[in-house]
């Protein structure tokens, strides 16, 4: 995540990513990048690095072995990233996953380090003399990923679901200077969320039910997007004039639909002054009851994909948001 601060008002705002075709680059050119970058970005402490791709080969990206010899397969995807990439990486399993600990040896010595075993780098590395029967017992699959592409980290959550262990390995591009481009790293990790980035402008947005009737009853009443108490009514910050929310009653579905006018508006939660400025909202043009509410079930129909509607808002890809929106209307089920 990146914040662009203004160091007067001292107020934060999340910024939003791009896609390095933005920037004129491609996939080459950026692995060329980080590949030159290994040193900064590569977790050495955890991890002996085996090799790096070679032109025309069918290899993974990179490979490297942890403290427990498990091997960990990379998949550098920067540029039209979709889930299909893991296919891609699945099959470097199903090319190296059988491979014998001599085999790993042959790799580190021609990539790496000519002059020793794999064996003993890994002891001398991680303090335990692993015998070579243990190398490669396990198979990690991590998939870079850019951060807006919600498709490929979809697919990362579902197949994490049924016990593969594949992870995403974020980065984001983000504007700089003239002729600069902004890149952040993510660490891979084990938990991610799909949506976060996502800034195409369809949002669902929990109407908080759950913790007060109240609260439902004022957004479906007066037509607007609202969210409680710190951090989560800084969701409603992320709305810009235009963008589409479905307000989402949890348990029944999409319940009504509008358009964010743009201007954020803060007040006492439920009008008590002991809770100043813990109601952020913003007015919903066009507003439309959905009736009957589309569920749950419905939706992941429509869209392809399981969203887990606990969280208070999330993002819609654009393709999703629209379909979704179509359906209400051509449905009958947008009211007035």
């Amino acid at each position: 995540m990146l914040l662009n601060i203004n160091t007067k008002t001292k107020q934060a705002e999340k910024r939003r990513a791009a896609s390095i075709q933005k920037f004129g680059f491609d996939e080459r050119a950026l692995q060329s990048v980080l590949f030159k970058s290994l040193d900064r970005l590569f977790p050495e402490d955890e991890m002996i690095l085996l090799m790096q791709s070679r032109n025309w080969q069918e290899e993974p990206d990179l490979m490297a072995v942890d403290k427990n010899g498990d091997l960990f397969i990379f998949e550098l995807k920067a540029v039209g990233s979709h889930s299909e990439n893991l296919l891609q990486v699945l099959r470097y399993g199903q090319i190296f996953g059988s491979s014998r600990y001599v085999d790993l040896d042959a790799l580190y010595k021609r990539s790496t380090d000519k002059s020793q075993s794999l064996k003993a780098v890994h002891k001398a590395k991680f303090g335990v003399e692993l015998p070579e029967e243990k190398f490669n017992q396990r198979q990690k699959f991590v998939v870079m990923t850019n951060g807006i592409d919600s498709k490929t980290r979809e697919a990362v959550q579902y197949w994490r679901s049924t016990g593969l262990d594949v992870r995403p390995w974020v980065y984001r591009v983000y504007e700089g200077g003239a002729d600069e481009m902004l890149l952040e790293m993510s660490p891979f990790r084990v938990d991610d969320n799909p949506y976060e980035d996502l800034a195409e402008g369809y949002y669902i947005l929990n109407t908080n039910i759950g913790n007060s009737v109240q609260d439902h009853e004022l957004m479906l009443k007066d037509g607007k997007a609202s969210a409680f108490f710190d951090p989560w009514k800084y969701k409603i910050e992320r709305l810009a004039k235009g963008d589409v929310v479905f307000l989402y009653q949890s348990g029944v579905g999409i319940v009504a639909v509008g358009e964010a006018d743009g201007t954020l508006l803060k007040a006492p939660y439920q009008g008590n002054e002991d809770d100043p400025d813990e109601d952020y909202s913003m007015k919903l043009n066009r507003f439309q009851d959905v009736d009957p509410p589309l569920s749950a079930s419905e939706i992941k129909k429509i869209t392809g994909v399981n969203h887990v509607f606990m969280h208070t808002m999330f993002g819609l890809d654009a393709d999703s948001g629209k379909a979704v929106r179509k359906f209400i209307v051509e449905n009958g089920r947008a009211g007035g």
